[in-house]
């Protein structure tokens, strides 16, 4: 099965989010995520067997022990690899709180321990609204023009209080996600 560690964003929020992508201005090709699936990825692990679900829950516990819940301020768009050029179109913070990096280096710490690769880029807390699926570069680089000029004039306050794992199953359609445990954080509603 293959899998991912994220931060699930509350339905109303995931419809506002997705809304957005309405607003701008498209002049390369973007497919848009669907509402449903919108979260914050802390950790992609791939393929997984299912057997070992029992040890990546226990790995898991072990990171979540001593993060507490937080609240994470989405206000700014994004694109990877660079906003001249986007691939990955984004939502993110500009004011990124520590605990939820501190919750992705003890997450890769301990994923690190099972044998999964840690990334070998800094990690940026983010919610991925679309990717440009574009052959033409001047048209991604004319989108790069658009976000940068676009303003998202929202702030959307996140409240974390678990961490997901999550299976995703590629369907003809798009990808359906399903949620395969969930971790509560210390001082968390849940």
């Amino acid at each position: 099965m293959r899998t991912f560690f994220c931060l699930e964003v509350p339905e109303e929020i995931r419809k506002r989010m997705a809304e957005l992508s309405e607003d701008i201005y498209q002049p390369a090709y973007v497919k848009w995520v669907e509402p449903g699936n919108l979260h914050i990825t802390l950790k992609f692990l791939g393929e997984v067997e299912r057997s070992r679900v029992g040890e990546i829950r226990e790995a898991a516990s072990s990171a979540v022990e001593g993060n507490s819940a937080f609240m994470i301020k989405i206000d700014r768009l994004g694109a990877f690899p660079d906003p001249g050029y986007p691939k990955v179109i984004w939502l993110g913070s500009s004011s990124e709180p520590a605990e939820i990096h501190e919750l992705h280096s003890d997450l890769e710490e301990e994923m690190e321990g099972l044998g999964f690769d840690s990334e070998d880029r800094d990690y940026i807390p983010h919610v991925t609204l679309g990717r440009t699926k574009e052959k033409n570069d001047g048209r991604i680089k004319d989108m790069g023009r658009e976000l940068d000029s676009f303003s998202a004039g929202e702030v959307w306050g996140v409240d974390v209080n678990e961490l997901t794992l999550m299976e995703s199953e590629l369907k003809r359609h798009g990808p359906v996600y399903t949620p395969v445990f969930k971790l509560p954080l210390e001082g968390g509603d849940r």
